[in-house]
């Protein structure tokens, strides 16, 4: 059951922005084009007007007809403002934007819904994950030729043969996705619970930003014009930067749309060194590309439609194995001819 309400949920995240599109269309759309991007007049207010929250910009806007969006965070609450990239005005409000569809899926992907507890148990379920796939692949490695040839057919002589093929040929179709999602997932997983465990809620407090953050996001575009900002994060107390995140043009895909950043003093704007992922040591460029290949958004459309297939195939193994399960549960019966002489023999 854990493992297929993980598949299902995981495939409707391959989804999650663009059904966040979708669905919030109507607040995200300008009636006319802006001329320019602003950040200079919103940030103040939306700082003024929600004290204790955590305050970013997720996404910035891809087109001029396309709304800013402040996403505020505290806990595990968010609440969305939508506004006017030239001028700064509020369009709209989602007060309970922690109630919306994708993010409920995404806590019941990361804990169940049930917290820390929760967290744990996704944990738990990632490492049984992977040694289902590493005995699957040990019990099937004599038709992993066959299957990937298509000599391998469903037997339709009983229910039990039926489940029982299926099961084969899904699993070893689906055994390097599934290798890659436990490895990266259990990245994750060990990232969100070691978190969870440290404890302790830190306080926010966004300080009041007195540098132009328009001028630090041109600053930074002449400095490194192959550096694409897709992503704003403000401070969190008096000691934090302006965070400007985003990905070089030349760095591969896997690298992730917002991994390398640079950071920016709130009061003089002035640029500090950048960090960029391509510039770091084998393993830290490894590691960050586990969380964008997991998350299978580092890519086109074409690569969210090949995770959503093969992100089907552990809730079909989960089926497929239980009901293997279940019949072998069952009592055998003999064949009809042997019961026949039996009874005559009683007789």
């Amino acid at each position: 059951m854990f493992i297929l309400v993980i598949s299902l949920s995981g495939v409707i995240l391959v989804f999650d922005d663009d059904i966040d599109e979708v669905m919030f269309a109507s607040h995200s759309e300008l009636a006319t084009p802006a001329q320019a991007l602003q950040i200079d007049k919103s940030i103040g207010w939306v700082r003024a007007e929600n004290p204790g929250w955590d305050i970013r910009v997720p996404s910035l806007p891809a087109t001029p007809s396309e709304a800013v969006l402040y996403e505020l965070r505290q806990g595990q609450l968010r609440r969305w403002l939508f506004v006017h990239p030239e001028t700064g005005e509020k369009l709209s409000t989602v007060g309970q934007a922690h109630n919306r569809l994708t993010y409920v899926v995404l806590n019941l992907h990361y804990n169940l819904l049930s917290g820390t507890p929760g967290k744990i148990a996704v944990l738990l379920i990632g490492i049984a994950l992977l040694f289902l796939t590493i005995t699957g692949f040990m019990l099937y490695r004599k038709s992993i030729l066959k299957v990937i040839t298509f000599r391998q057919k469903i037997s339709l002589i009983s229910r039990r043969s039926m489940y029982s093929s299926l099961h084969r040929i899904v699993g070893v179709w689906a055994l390097v996705f599934n290798m890659l999602m436990c490895v990266t997932g259990l990245s994750l997983a060990i990232t969100v619970v070691n978190s969870a465990l440290k404890g302790g809620t830190q306080e926010i407090a966004v300080p009041e930003i007195t540098a132009s953050v328009d001028a630090a996001l041109t600053e930074a575009k002449a400095s490194y014009p192959d550096f694409n900002i897709t992503y704003l994060r403000f401070p969190v107390n008096d000691e934090g930067k302006i965070q400007l995140l985003g990905h070089l043009e030349s760095d591969p895909s896997y690298y992730g749309k917002f991994y390398s950043k640079m950071q920016a003093d709130y009061k003089t704007g002035e640029l500090g060194e950048p960090f960029f992922v391509g510039d770091q040591p084998w393993l830290d460029r490894f590691l960050t590309s586990l969380h964008p290949i997991h998350f299978g958004d580092f890519a086109g459309l074409f690569v969210k439609l090949l995770y959503a297939f093969f992100g089907l195939m552990p809730a079909i193994l989960s089926i497929s194995g239980f009901v293997i399960w279940y019949y072998r549960q069952l009592p055998t019966q003999e064949p009809k001819s042997v019961q026949k002489k039996m009874v005559k023999a009683v007789r």
